[in-house]
């Protein structure tokens, strides 16, 4: 008894029909998702903001200015209003020169933009080690407990974060004490700490650069 012959053209056919059901259901699963995923993203936006801006009554996500810092990252600034005047405003950027990746970080800054509040958004640095630069951690302590595990209004602390409170950027490039600055680096985290400040630095100077601009309350 003879092989039996494959019918190639069918054989295409069947596989160019699977593909395009394949394509579709993946299509359809992506706009579905898509929604949730915008949203999942704008309420820890949102939830950054109100950690690093005064007390606001607008929607900071609906008033944008995106600028472009000296290193060429776009720096995304966010306008806080209360009772319609401009209170303060919130500097978004990401910077490649992480030790793992990506770092994204945003600051709020004053109306005459000295920094706030420094916190980090995401990032994929080492445990332990670029994460002591970039977290915000509660440490548990004996008062903590036995305070019955009350939580303190605020931010946690972070020194190498808090460092930058009240600093306003001027000409001079601010760097890590390794590389001549006045900026404290977490030892075995340098490429970490570099990256932080470098950010901080991009998001502090374009503010004080365009000062008159964001005052204005740009829509983008």
């Amino acid at each position: 008894m003879g092989a039996q012959k494959i019918n190639i053209p069918m054989l295409g056919i069947f596989l160019g029909v699977l593909s395009a059901l394949a394509a579709g259901l993946l299509s359809v699963v992506s706009i579905s998702t898509a929604d949730a995923i915008k949203a999942n993203q704008q309420k820890k936006t949102n939830a950054a903001l109100e950690q690093v801006l005064p007390k606001f009554d607008n929607v900071p996500g609906d008033e944008t200015v995106v600028i472009d810092s000296a290193e060429g990252w776009p720096v995304k600034f966010y306008i806080a209003r209360n009772g319609g005047t401009v209170v303060g405003y919130a500097g978004e950027v990401v910077t490649p020169k992480g030790f793992s990746g990506d770092v994204t970080l945003m600051a709020g800054l004053a109306l005459d933009g000295a920094i706030r509040t420094v916190i980090v958004t995401a990032n994929t640095e080492t445990p332990g080690l670029g994460t002591s630069v970039t977290d915000r951690k509660r440490q548990k302590t004996l008062v903590g407990m036995l305070k019955g595990g009350v939580v303190d209004a605020g931010l946690p602390p972070n020194q190498y974060l808090d460092q930058y409170a009240t600093r306003i950027a001027g000409a001079v490039q601010w760097n890590v004490v390794k590389d001549g600055g006045d900026v404290d680096a977490k030892t075995g985290a340098t490429i970490t700490s570099r990256a932080v400040c470098g950010a901080v630095y991009a998001i502090a100077k374009t503010c004080t650069d365009h000062l008159a601009e964001l005052s204005t309350g740009a829509k983008q």
